[in-house]
């Protein structure tokens, strides 16, 4: 997974993630555009659109209302057509409810104030109202339109991370997601989704079709009593499995890279390989914790190493693909051992 919001890559750059992730023997990219610090994926719909663009001499566009750059369609769609060829599916992110800012900060453009103010939750200013039909019609219009640019994958998340809910209005949640899952379906796309809003007194009415992204049981608060309260609620990974759902491994302790400009990354990235080849195996999702590790794996449908860009500063684009490699190798092996061995 490559965090395309929060750290910009041009199609030339991306294209050689892809010969990487072949090397290694990887199935998909994920890639995550859509964030509060930008949506970085032209867009009629937005109102970000290469006619109203900044371009530079090395061809990357600029949105000369917020400054951020974005690929383009055609571009994007040279990049798929590129990871088809090495048999790489490309899957596109548009996180919903949260990490909506990105989105908002165009449509504000676009429409002003008031017509955000009326798509917004009005629990939380940056979230969307999912409960609200204008708002759940508008993100499945932002759908339609992405959709239609990754016309070669069969996958399409739709986030679902790091929202506000409570056992009471989860179910809200659920219908959300189950109305996405069956827009999707229509359009022959599968729909994966973080695992963050899947509480067990709900998670059943869920769509068993949805495949889940899991990066973390309790989101990794610093406030403890906020971890036990949703290592409570929420649904394990192993409670998801043997309710029927088919699951990927996105442990947020051993597979996600954070890459840091004021670190030496590669340092960072050596331990991280070390780390994966030494403890990590494909039944390891909560985190560092080893105890709870499933045995069975055969839903597991699996892995993926998660690139983050809010930390990365004046890193060079080149060095954190070059150490990033490492990691992803061992990953890959790692995976690809346990899914040999699973009858």
């Amino acid at each position: 997974m490559l965090d395309t919001a929060r750290r910009f890559y041009s199609e030339r750059e991306i294209k050689k993630f892809i010969d990487m992730l072949a090397a290694s023997g990887g199935q998909f990219l994920h890639l995550h555009f859509s964030d509060h610090e930008n949506y970085a994926l032209e867009s009629a719909l937005l109102g970000q659109t290469v006619e109203t663009a900044k371009r530079s001499r090395s061809g990357v566009y600029t949105n000369p209302k917020t400054g951020k750059p974005f690929l383009s369609r055609r571009q994007m769609r040279t990049i798929i057509r590129y990871a088809a060829a090495k048999n790489i599916e490309i899957v596109p992110e548009v996180g919903s409810p949260n990490h909506m800012n990105g989105i908002f900060t165009l449509l504000t453009h676009k429409h002003g104030k008031d017509y955000v103010r009326a798509l917004k939750s009005k629990m939380a200013d940056d979230e969307i109202d999912i409960t609200r039909p204008e708002s759940v019609a508008f993100v499945k219009a932002l759908i339609d339109e992405t959709a239609e640019t990754f016309n070669r994958s069969k996958h399409f998340h739709i986030g679902g991370d790091e929202f506000g809910y409570s056992a009471e209005s989860n179910h809200e949640f659920i219908d959300y997601a189950n109305t996405l899952a069956a827009h999707l379906a229509a359009k022959g796309l599968k729909t994966r989704m973080w695992n963050d809003g899947l509480i067990n007194s709900t998670v059943g009415k869920l769509n068993r079709d949805i495949e889940i992204t899991y990066w973390s049981y309790d989101g990794n608060p610093a406030d403890k009593q906020a971890a036990q309260t949703r290592r409570a609620m929420r649904a394990s990974l192993p409670e998801l499995t043997a309710k029927g759902f088919s699951v990927l491994n996105y442990n947020s302790y051993y597979l996600y890279l954070v890459p840091n400009g004021k670190r030496d990354f590669a340092h960072d990235a050596g331990f991280s390989a070390q780390d994966i080849e030494k403890r990590w195996h494909l039944g390891v999702w909560d985190g560092e914790n080893r105890s709870n590790a499933t045995a069975d794996t055969g839903r597991i449908i699996g892995a993926a190493l998660a690139v983050w860009g809010e930390n990365t500063g004046k890193m060079k684009n080149e060095t954190i693909r070059r150490n990033t490699a490492a990691p992803l190798k061992a990953m890959m092996r790692k995976a690809n051992a346990a899914s040999a061995a699973t009858p």
